[in-house]
């Protein structure tokens, strides 16, 4: 009976000393992740700082806040990973490998790229425009081939009149905007082109060019351009190269025969 005993106290003994040699081993790896202080800072393509981005520890709660300077300090495992997000901009994530200082760089949503309209005085979100504002981008207006802009835009901007009033071949299209407001005077709208007014037509500029084009069609819209914006605003936006791009060179040909 004692034997016994002696045999069940020695296994309980036994199976105590693996538990505690196996709890050692499974509190190496948490003891391992030190947790340090990282200092970095948020920026977006431009190099400009993207403040109240929130940086958090991937897979834990809470977070921090950027400063309006974009800088932020967060307490991190060193071999844990860094997630930074902001409304606009694509969330990026970056291990923190043990380093003290980190640098994030965000780029804007392609969601959030196409809400993107322009004013007179600037760009702003479309949610945000408050005004009379329609926009196309250059991609949308040239699904449907057109030998002019005027053509490519008829019938897909409201509140936007394209009628042809001329037989003459390449003859450009009557504009109006919420129709006709004067009698006397013109009534043609006022086409600013990279933020420059335009004495041309819009079937001057090159249809590939174009990236934007966006419409101002009330007073409130139209006010920094002064009387000259009484018709209505035309912004056209054009492609442009940008830091870092490769040259490209692209064709695009049309063919037809006209008979009078």
């Amino acid at each position: 009976m004692q034997s016994n005993q002696d045999r069940l106290l020695s296994l309980k003994r036994s199976i105590v000393l693996w538990m505690v040699a196996l709890l050692s081993f499974l509190s190496i790896p948490v003891l391992a992740q030190n947790t340090i202080r990282v200092k970095g800072r948020v920026l977006n393509e431009s190099g400009q700082p993207v403040p109240k981005a929130s940086v958090a520890v991937k897979g834990q709660s809470g977070g921090v806040a950027c400063d309006e300077d974009g800088n932020f300090v967060i307490s991190a495992p060193s071999n844990g990973t860094l997630v930074v997000s902001s409304v606009g901009f694509t969330p990026v994530e970056m291990p923190v490998k043990n380093r003290a200082e980190l640098t994030f760089t965000l780029k804007l949503s392609t969601n959030m790229v196409n809400d993107v309209v322009v004013i007179g005085y600037g760009t702003q979100r479309k949610k945000d425009v408050t005004a009379a504002v329609a926009s196309i981008s250059g991609e949308k207006m040239n699904e449907v081939p057109g030998v002019d802009i005027s053509r490519a835009l008829q019938g897909r901007i409201a509140g936007v009149q394209m009628s042809q009033t001329s037989s003459k071949p390449g003859s450009g299209m009557q504009i109006r905007i919420r129709g006709t407001r004067s009698l006397n005077a013109t009534n043609d709208p006022l086409i600013v082109l990279d933020g420059i007014p335009f004495i041309g037509t819009l079937n001057d500029i090159s249809p590939t060019e174009i990236k934007s084009i966006d419409i101002l069609k009330d007073a409130s819209a139209t006010a920094i351009y002064g009387s000259r914006g009484a018709n209505g605003v035309i912004l056209v936006t054009t492609n442009k190269g940008g830091a870092g791009q490769k040259a490209r060179l692209t064709y695009n040909g049309y063919a037809g025969i006209k008979k009078v």
